[in-house]
């Protein structure tokens, strides 16, 4: 192969931490909706152990609420007497008894049958003093509770240490009565429930972690196919090698676009490589040519022996001429090697591009009329290019043309056609009109480079425009047609 394809550059990787190396991408996603889900079961627990505790609490707190201090008293149905009972009855009584006094309470040892009843009671005396029936293992009290104008709960603890919930009721002659009742049973509950919710807290964490982590490996494994094919073709410079990324998610639309750029890249270093090759098919014989002539004349300078002036005047006519057709060539090639992006993008007059290219056609082909019948009309595009390409269809239809003919410009809003009055080109022939450096048969013996209609047809395409060939008027010479875009 005579051309070289371009060589990648080499991808520099950006510097990572020592500690975020070790964590594939997977992996961070996998934490990360660990971490987020541990943080939800977590909140979720701590709200049901709080609501847990609010409930039994408004339980208790109802019971203590509605449960008369003291004994209750239910009718002996065999005797009917009365007799204190530490029975639930099955329904409350109607009118239900008064609860015990202050003075009752505190003087429980002179009325025996009340000593069962009294645990957990507590009276806070006007003048500042407390009592409590005997054996009752009394609440610490606070300031405040000698102060309460209604009844109010609170946790506390006894002198001994437990834990307690506290009834504060305000009595008659301002005596304050204090019920309490144990929270072992509720705090054993809500203990229990503790362990529950942090197992199943630790469980929930481990199955989010694992089915984190085997998801993102299935939602990343194109991700891993791409970067595999990206690195195989940094290593290889192998543009041709496949992608294999399905769905219609970001991670394909990616792998699409990747497939694209490579086979852009492809398409632009395949097109390198035949332009190259072609330009040093073609170059070769100017060269040739000019070295031939060039050693020619050293020759006779070395040799002493002086060509004829005739013969002189010749070699140097045709190296001014070869130099000229060296010079197009290369000034061809230039313009044929820009790209789409290197074109201007400005509303440009497409009468005004025509009024151009027939007055530079005119002077290279004096023996030729240009008839022009031309509207005008915007296209977005670049000037210069667009006038090169009439040009160049100008000339190519003067090219073929015989002498004192007319070429036909005409122009109207999306298109442009040139009529040339030459012999036209065979069918099997307009397929490659516009390739690089074609000619046909019997056109290779005429003066040119055979990147005119190429050029044509890369400015037309870089337009966003179509080209094509057609019999010219009567079945005679040939018809190229240029369909543009009308700028909006």
């Amino acid at each position: 192969m005579v051309g070289r394809g371009v060589k990648l550059p080499a991808i520099k990787r950006a510097p990572r931490r020592r500690g975020a190396r070790k964590l594939l991408l997977r992996t961070r996603i996998a934490l990360i909706t660990a971490a987020v889900v541990a943080l939800s079961i977590i909140g979720v627990s701590v709200l049901a152990w709080l609501l847990t505790r609010h409930h039994l609490l408004a339980q208790l707190d109802d019971a203590m609420a509605h449960q008369p201090p003291g004994p209750r008293v239910v009718v002996d149905t065999q005797g009917g007497s009365r007799r204190p009972s530490d029975q639930r009855p099955a329904k409350p009584a109607p009118n239900p008894p008064n609860p015990p006094s202050a003075d009752d309470i505190c003087d429980a040892s002179s009325n025996a049958h009340l000593q069962p009843f009294l645990e957990g009671i507590q009276v806070l005396r006007a003048n500042g003093s407390s009592c409590a029936p005997a054996g009752v293992d009394p609440v610490v009290t606070t300031p405040a509770d000698r102060d309460v104008r209604t009844d109010t709960f609170r946790d506390g603890v006894t002198t001994s240490g437990d834990s307690v919930r506290v009834l504060i009721r305000p009595m008659a002659g301002g005596d304050v009565l204090l019920t309490s009742r144990s929270m072992d049973p509720i705090d054993n509950t809500l203990s229990a429930l503790g362990k529950e919710l942090l197992v199943v807290s630790v469980l929930g964490v481990g199955v989010a972690a694992a089915a984190g982590l085997l998801l993102t490996r299935s939602a990343l494994a194109p991700m891993s196919r791409l970067t595999r094919a990206a690195e195989h073709i940094a290593a290889t410079e192998d543009l041709s090698t496949p992608v294999e990324v399905g769905g219609r998610d970001e991670v394909g639309r990616l792998g699409r676009a990747f497939t694209a750029m490579t086979g852009a890249l492809s398409q632009s270093r395949r097109r390198q490589r035949e332009l190259v090759t072609d330009a040093a098919h073609e170059l070769r014989t100017p060269l040739t040519s000019l070295r031939t002539n060039i050693d020619l004349l050293a020759r006779s300078e070395h040799t002493a022996r002086a060509l004829a002036p005739d013969r002189r005047a010749k070699i140097v006519d045709s190296l001014q001429f070869q130099a000229g057709e060296f010079t197009d060539l290369i000034n061809e090639l230039v313009a044929l090697a820009r790209s789409e992006r290197e074109f201007e993008r400005l509303p440009v007059a497409v009468a005004t591009v025509i009024d151009r290219a027939v007055r530079r056609a005119t002077n290279r082909a004096q023996d030729h009329e240009f008839e022009v019948c031309a509207e005008d009309w915007t296209v977005t595009g670049d000037a210069a290019a667009l006038e090169r390409m009439v040009l160049n269809l100008l000339d190519n239809a003067a090219k073929f043309s015989p002498a004192g003919s007319a070429i036909t410009v005409r122009s109207r809003p999306g298109w442009l056609t040139v009529t040339d009055a030459g012999p036209g080109i065979a069918e099997a022939d307009r397929e490659h009109v516009f390739d690089r450096f074609w000619r046909a048969a019997d056109a290779r013996a005429l003066p040119g480079s055979g990147l005119g209609l190429a050029i044509v047809a890369n400015t037309v395409t870089a337009h966003g425009g179509t080209v094509r060939l057609a019999p010219g008027d009567h079945g005679m010479g040939t018809t190229v047609r240029v369909e543009l875009p009308i700028e909006s």
